[in-house]
């Protein structure tokens, strides 16, 4: 009986897969059909919008008074005309300056020669007046004073350190002093500096 109610689960699985493949079928092709009538309906409406907006313009008159056209064409061709100066002067300001620089260049090069000489000598000069004696003693008068003042800057720190030391061997004598005070019953005081 177990073969049996095999077969018979197969048979209703079978059924059941054709039965789902028909309805399927159906639901697809009624699918079909209503996109087919929706496209349909939408070709309609489209036809009767089209035709109400044709009617529509029919009867609309547009009257645009001259002075409207007229000012708008004004405003247009100033515009238009403002831009056309505008990269014209652009264009000259561009030239011009190229020009100028050009100018410049050229003339630079020419009197280069001429100043270069003129400088060279102009410094040989100046060069051939200066005292080497007084340059000598310049610098070493301004070398003393360096060493001089990193000098100072030494001593100024080897004395505190020196004051520092004084005063820590005070301490430590006074400190010996009080210790042999106490032990010999007397009341002894040593001084340093």
């Amino acid at each position: 009986m177990d073969n049996r109610t095999v077969s018979r689960e197969e048979e209703f699985e079978r059924k059941l897969r054709r039965m789902e493949r028909i309805g399927l079928l159906v639901l697809s092709g009624a699918s079909v059909l209503a996109a087919v009538y929706c496209h349909h309906e939408l070709r309609r409406t489209v036809r009767l919008v089209s035709k109400a907006c044709d009617h529509v313009a029919e009867l609309t008159v547009v009257d645009i008074q001259h002075d409207v056209v007229d000012r708008a064409i004004n405003n247009a061709a100033a515009h238009e005309v403002g831009r056309v100066v505008n990269h014209a002067v652009r264009c000259v300001e561009d030239d011009l300056a190229r020009q100028t620089q050009k100018c410049v260049r050229d003339a630079v090069k020419e009197s280069y020669g001429k100043l270069s000489k003129s400088v060279s000598d102009a410094i040989a000069r100046e060069a051939a007046k200066v005292d080497g004696n007084q340059i000598m003693e310049d610098a070493t008068e301004k070398a003393k004073e360096m060493l001089l003042e990193r000098f100072d800057g030494k001593l100024d720190g080897l004395m505190s350190d020196y004051q520092r030391n004084l005063d820590n061997v005070g301490k430590i004598y006074q400190s010996i002093a009080s210790s042999m005070a106490d032990k010999a019953g007397k009341n002894v005081t040593m001084t340093l500096g």
